[in-house]
């Protein structure tokens, strides 16, 4: 295999490569900012329940 092929094979799966992991990195982040409104929702729905539990627990003794 010539010196000049390999070269350009190599610059070929370089950028097929790095176009990849940028595609990846575009959709974690945009699935991240979809679930992430509504985790907090649900984490913070949560804590309060077992924050208000608590305290009518404890006003109850």
């Amino acid at each position: 295999m010539p010196a000049i092929l390999a070269a350009e094979t190599s610059s070929t799966l370089t950028t097929a490569f790095s176009t990849a992991v940028t595609a990846v990195q575009t959709d974690v982040m945009g699935m991240i900012s979809t679930a992430l409104p509504v985790a907090l929702a649900i984490g913070g729905a949560v804590l309060g329940i077992r924050l208000g539990w608590k305290f009518f627990r404890s006003m109850a003794r």
